[in-house]
């Protein structure tokens, strides 16, 4: 049995990490806990179905994208829609792998889904022969949807709603990206991209206006300013 004495509760298990805030354990075994409350149950198990599930659902992808791609080919198909289905299968491995595995906050995870989906969306307007609506539509609207999924998250977690300015920050800065592109010519139709990246701004700079000194706090403590 292990402790961590930073959220002082005790480990049934080997573990050395504390799997609540990753702090380094003690080892408990030679002292006498009288109460069971703060004990932390054995994870070994649960990690380990975990893991079976990921990989169950990582090699059933595999398959079902071969019978795919087998399917495609014999139906002599001028669309590969095979590699639209092996896009978004591939989308959904990453989304189960690194949502459940990885040890990031929500925040982080939020940002790199968000981060696939508009490479998802890329990678099947490709497929489908760049016709330029992931760029034009379909990626702006992301922006936005993920501006007001940011929105959402500071008012359910208003205690800590700073936590997001920079999550806020990098969206900003992903239509403002956007933005040079249309203004290089790679876009199109830039009208949806210059309103997603105004959305981002707006949002933005509205979090600091309103938020005051706790946004000045955060801001200076991320980037030591």
């Amino acid at each position: 049995m292990s402790k961590c004495n930073r959220c002082n509760i005790q480990v049934l298990d080997n573990s050395h990490i504390c799997p609540m805030c990753n702090g380094v354990l003690k080892d408990a075994e030679n002292t006498d806990y009288r109460s069971k409350s703060n004990m932390y149950p054995d994870v070994i198990p649960a990690i380990k179905k975990l893991n079976l599930f990921i990989k169950i659902f990582v090699f059933a992808s595999v398959i079902i994208e071969v019978i795919l791609m087998v399917i495609n080919s014999l139906t002599n198909d001028d669309v590969k829609w095979s590699l639209i289905c092996g896009v978004a299968l591939g989308y959904a491995c990453f989304t189960v792998i690194y949502t459940l595995r990885a040890d990031k906050s929500h925040r982080n995870k939020l940002f790199m889904q968000t981060f696939f989906a508009i490479l998802m969306v890329y990678l099947i307007d490709v497929v489908l022969g760049y016709n330029g609506w992931s760029v034009d539509y379909a990626i702006p609207c992301i922006i936005m949807s993920i501006d007001g999924v940011i929105l959402i998250l500071m008012v359910a977690n208003r205690r800590h709603w700073q936590n997001y300015l920079l999550l806020q920050i990098m969206m900003f800065i992903t239509g403002i990206f956007f933005v040079i592109l249309a203004a290089c010519g790679v876009i199109a139709h830039p009208l949806l991209t210059i309103i997603a990246a105004g959305v981002s701004g707006i949002a933005f700079l509205s979090s600091i206006v309103f938020g005051d000194r706790a946004a000045m706090r955060e801001l200076t403590r991320r980037f030591r300013m």
